[in-house]
């Protein structure tokens, strides 16, 4: 009877000892279990609707985005395989007049090009910097195929945050900030 009494006793204590450590406040650089780490990979990973395209002139004034305008709708897609597909585009592009692109006038189909971007490939990621690189497989943009987009990323809960390097557009220099918004499932509860 004393073994058994003991056993218990030793039971109930591990049981407390696991409620209390978890319960316990983590240290500053430790990293709950399960939890992504801010600026991660594994936090990467998932599908990203575009909110805000944000771009600023040599002079730090906003202005906005030539390619996208105002409101611009995009997708972007890290899955957990280190493979990656974005899109964005202009709302309201001008149709072409048929479903045939060969069909379009040059007016038109430049419009249809400069006011859409879609590229997929691979990804990598370095956590210390706090950057992606998009390894550009195919793109719209046939320059980019076989280059290395590199983005820097802030990851704030369901908020992506992606700046890629300063770069020209309509021989201007730009910079550009992309805000994303984590898509969750369609279901009861989200």
């Amino acid at each position: 009877m004393t073994t058994l009494r003991l056993r218990w006793q030793l039971c109930v204590a591990l049981i407390l000892l696991s409620v209390l450590s978890a319960a316990l406040p983590l240290r500053a650089d430790e990293k709950p279990r399960g939890a992504a780490a801010p600026n991660s990979a594994a936090g990467l990973i998932g599908t990203w609707a575009l909110v805000s395209i944000e771009e600023r002139n040599a002079k730090g004034e906003r202005v906005t985005p030539l390619d996208y305008g105002p409101e611009p709708i995009g997708l972007l897609i890290y899955d957990a395989t280190g493979h990656m597909s974005a899109q964005a585009m202009r709302r309201g592009r001008p149709r072409l007049g048929s479903d045939d692109v060969h069909l379009a006038t040059p007016v038109k189909a430049k419009t249809a090009l400069v006011g859409y971007n879609a590229y997929f490939g691979k990804y990598e990621v370095d956590e210390a910097k706090g950057i992606v690189v998009h390894v550009v497989e195919g793109s719209l943009i046939p320059d980019w195929e076989g280059s290395r987009q590199v983005r820097r990323f802030t990851l704030a809960g369901d908020r992506l945050v992606l700046e890629p390097p300063t770069f020209r557009a309509a021989g201007e220099q730009r910079t550009r900030r992309l805000t994303w918004q984590r898509v969750r499932p369609a279901g009861p509860g989200n």
